[in-house]
């Protein structure tokens, strides 16, 4: 029997994450994670720029959209990239994110409700649902399919065992790289991995030089139920994440965002 994990066709880390915790959700770790995994994606560009401070030299993070995008983009990646074109031509990260809150409401709720939600609905993973706060307030959230609690089960599975990769980074790199395979920007919400970025890149990075793994022609395109293209990233790079610009950007998003969790948090 081949217990070779499936291949992640395309979720975004925030579709991810919203799969695996409806009812409930955090608007502003979605919006992280959607930033992220647009860093790792090539998609935007993480700088750091240093600046003299009282005691030690601060590292301020910008976000910038790389050049050459591909075409189309799906739905939250050309959202995101949308607020940071806005944000141009500096695009400081307390910047991007005023205009996240322009773009998805001050508590950045519209991110999920507007964006995240409704891409899960696309892809037939997710329906939308009229709920009540407290049998009072009424919020738009969203509800599992058959085929979502399918996807949830299967990836909620491959982040368990993704937990394990840091033992694994040595002794079987092949089995790094279908775990890695089987996540795509899912890696992400695998929080054992953070401190294990610049290995897995060292780990996943063949001989020759070339892409840290591209099991999926980034050239190639899925068409979901909603009838649009879907681009599917094949290609992860980790070491857009070394650990001075991951602590940057890790801090700078926690300081513009005023450090908690926004009001986001939906499905109570």
């Amino acid at each position: 029997m081949d217990n070779t994990p499936e291949l992640n066709t395309g979720l975004s880390a925030p579709e991810a994450y919203l799969l695996i915790s409806l009812p409930r959700w955090d608007a502003h770790r979605a919006l992280k994670l959607g930033f992220m995994g647009l860093v790792t994606q090539a998609i935007l560009r993480l700088d750091t720029e240093d600046r003299p401070g009282l005691i030690r030299t601060r590292h301020i993070p910008h976000l910038r959209i790389a050049p050459d995008l591909p075409t189309p983009l799906p739905p939250v990646a050309a959202s995101l990239v949308k607020v940071v074109r806005a944000a141009e031509p500096d695009g400081l990260l307390k910047n991007v994110l005023r205009q996240c809150q322009h773009e998805y409401r001050r508590t950045l709720v519209g991110f999920i409700e507007d964006c995240v939600g409704p891409a899960l609905v696309a892809r037939g993973l997710a329906a939308p649902k009229r709920a009540r706060a407290l049998g009072l307030f009424p919020y738009d959230s969203f509800v599992l399919t058959a085929a979502g609690e399918d996807e949830k089960s299967r990836l909620q599975g491959v982040i368990s065992e993704a937990r394990a990769i840091p033992s694994l980074l040595d002794s079987d790199p092949a089995k790094v790289a279908a775990l890695i395979a089987s996540l795509g920007s899912a890696f992400l919400l695998v929080e054992e991995l953070k401190p294990h970025y610049p290995a897995l890149e060292k780990a996943l990075r063949p001989p020759d030089g070339g892409d840290v793994y591209n099991f999926v022609n980034p050239a190639s395109f899925d068409t979901g139920s909603s009838g649009d293209a879907c681009f599917d990233f094949g290609h992860l790079d980790f070491s857009c994440f070394d650990s001075g610009a991951f602590d940057s950007f890790d801090a700078g998003f926690s300081d513009a965002s005023g450090g908690g969790d926004g009001g986001g948090t939906s499905g109570c």
